[in-house]
C-alpha cells in the first residue's frame, strides 16, 4: 500500500511515524514534510490542493491522511473523493466545526450540548457593549482559523476590550477576526478529548494533558502547545462515558441530522470540566477537526492497533468492527522552541512572538534511542546541516512506567540537544 500524509509539523511527523510502523505500508510519502521526517518517509515538495491531488494521482496513492486543519477546511477531502481517492478527514462543509467557532457554538446550543454562555458579534462596538454589560470575565475568540492562538482569555473588561480591538480592528488573525465569539470564562480543568468517527460510530482515544501557555506555571501567551503527557491524570472510564453521552454522541448525531452530513475523521473536543453541586460536568470550549499538537505525539505512540486498519474503517463506515488497543505506559512530550535572542536589528521575543530562524541544531544523535524525536520547524542549511525554521522546533517523547519516570527521561535527553535561543518549559508533567 502507498500512503500519503499531508503536513509539515510535529503532529504530522508523528502520524507519518505511526504509518511507517504498519506492515501494510510499502511506500510512505509526506507532503511537504520537514527535515526530521526524512527518516520515516519520502518528503515531497508539493504544496496546495492541486499539487497534492496531482501527486496522489500520479503515484496511485492508496490512502491519504491529513494532519493540519487548513487543507481540510480548504476542501481537500472533497477534491480527492471526486477523483475516487481514499482520504481520511471531514469534508469542507463538515470542517466548519473548526473554521467557524461562531457557527459551532450556535449549533451546540441548538442541539443541547453544554457550552459556556456566549454571544457572537461582527460589530466591535456591539461586542464592547456586551463585555461591559455581562459583569463576568470572558474569553474572546476569533471566528476563523488562527493556528491555535485565536482565543484571548480576559480577566477584566479592559482586557476584553483590548482583545476585541486586536482581533476585530487590528486584525491580528486576519479575516478570521471578522466575527468573534465572546463566552463566559469558565473555571475548572481543561481536557482535550479525541475520537475516531465514521459518521455514525465513534471510538474515543486515550486522553492527553496539554500545556498551552508559553511559560512555567501556565504563564504567558497561549501557544500551539508546549508539551503533553498521557495517560490523563484524572479522566476515569465513568467520566469518559459521560463525555461521550453528553457531548460526542449528541454532536455527531445532531450535526448529521441538521446539516445532512456525516462527520468522518478525527474529532477533537476542547472541554472545560466544571464542578457543579458535587458533580463534574463537561462544557465544550471548542471543536477541532484533527488531532492536536502535541497531544498526537503522546497518544499515537500508545496506539497498538494498526492505523491503516483504523483509517480504512473510518472511510468505509466500519468503526464498529474495530477494537482499539492501547499501551498502558506513560508518554511525555517536551517541546523545544525558538526563544528570546538578539538579532541584527534588535531582540526577538521568541515563540509565540517573533523568533529567529536558521540556527544550527546539534546533539540529536546523542538522544537515547528509547525516545522518539518529532520535528516541527526544522530544515536543511546551505551545507545540509539541520537548522531551525519555526517557533516550535522539535520535541522529545519519552516512555515510562510512571509519569515521574517519563518526565525524568525527557528532561535528561533534552539536555543533550542545543540550538541558539532554545527554550522549553521546566514543569511539563510536574503534577
Amino acid at each position: 500500500m502507498k500512503v500519503l500524509v499531508i503536513g509539515s509539523g510535529g503532529r504530522d511527523h508523528c502520524i507519518a511515524w505511526k504509518f511507517a510502523q504498519s506492515p501494510r505500508v510499502k511506500k510512505l510519502f509526506v507532503a511537504p514534510g520537514n527535515a526530521g521526517m526524512e527518516d520515516v518517509a519520502e518528503c515531497v515538495p508539493a504544496r496546495g490542493l492541486e499539487e497534492w491531488l496531482d501527486f496522489a494521482k500520479k503515484e496511485k496513492i492508496d490512502l491519504t491522511f491529513v494532519g493540519p486543519e487548513n487543507p481540510l477546511s480548504s476542501g481537500i477531502v472533497d477534491l480527492f473523493e471526486k477523483e475516487d481517492l481514499r482520504i481520511v478527514g471531514p469534508t469542507r462543509d463538515a470542517s466548519r466545526l473548526e473554521w467557524s467557532k461562531c457557527y459551532t457554538k450556535e449549533l451546540l446550543r441548538d442541539i443541547g450540548v453544554p457550552v459556556p454562555e456566549f454571544e457572537n458579534f461582527d460589530d466591535p462596538d456591539k461586542a464592547r457593549d456586551y463585555v461591559r454589560s455581562v459583569g463576568y470575565p470572558v474569553v474572546v475568540k476569533a471566528d476563523g482559523l488562527a493556528a491555535g492562538k485565536g482565543s484571548l482569555v480576559c480577566s477584566t473588561v479592559e482586557e476584553a476590550e483590548e482583545a476585541i480591538h486586536k482581533i476585530m480592528e487590528k486584525k491580528i488573525f486576519g479575516d478570521s477576526g471578522n466575527r468573534v465569539d465572546i463566552e463566559k470564562r469558565l473555571y475548572g480543568r481543561e481536557l482535550s478529548f479525541f475520537c475516531f468517527c465514521d459518521g455514525y460510530h465513534v471510538l474515543p482515544m486515550v486522553a492527553a494533558q496539554d500545556y498551552k501557555r508559553a511559560y512555567d506555571n501556565d504563564e504567558g501567551l497561549n501557544t500551539g502547545g508546549m508539551g503533553s503527557y498521557s495517560p490523563h491524570p484524572w479522566l476515569t472510564e465513568e467520566m469518559t462515558q459521560k463525555i461521550m453521552d453528553v457531548v460526542i454522541y449528541p454532536l455527531i448525531r445532531g450535526f448529521r441530522e441538521k446539516e445532512e452530513i456525516p462527520y468522518k475523521g478525527i474529532l477533537y473536543a476542547g472541554l472545560m470540566m466544571v464542578e457543579e453541586e458535587g458533580e463534574i460536568n463537561p462544557y465544550v470550549l471548542e471543536i477541532n477537526i484533527r488531532m492536536g499538537d502535541p497531544e498526537a505525539q503522546v497518544i499515537l505512540p500508545r496506539l497498538k492497533t494498526d492505523i491503516v486498519d483504523v483509517s480504512e474503517a473510518i472511510i468505509e463506515g466500519k468503526l464498529s468492527e474495530i477494537e482499539l488497543e492501547w499501551d498502558p505506559d506513560y508518554r511525555l512530550c517536551l517541546i523545544a522552541v525558538s526563544g528570546r535572542m538578539r538579532g541584527k536589528k534588535g531582540w526577538y521575543k521568541g515563540y509565540p512572538g517573533r523568533y529567529k530562524i536558521g540556527e544550527p541544531i546539534t546533539g540529536l544523535e546523542n538522544v537515547n534511542k528509547s525516545c522518539l524525536v518529532f520535528h516541527s520547524g526544522t530544515g536543511r542549511g546551505p551545507n545540509g546541516s539541520l537548522v531551525t525554521t519555526g517557533g516550535r522546533v522539535l520535541c522529545i517523547v519519552s516512555r515510562g512506567k510512571t509519569l515521574a519516570e517519563a518526565r525524568e527521561i525527557a528532561y535528561r535527553e533534552m539536555e543533550k540537544v542545543h540550538f541558539k535561543g532554545m527554550r522549553y518549559r521546566s514543569d511539563i508533567g510536574k503534577e
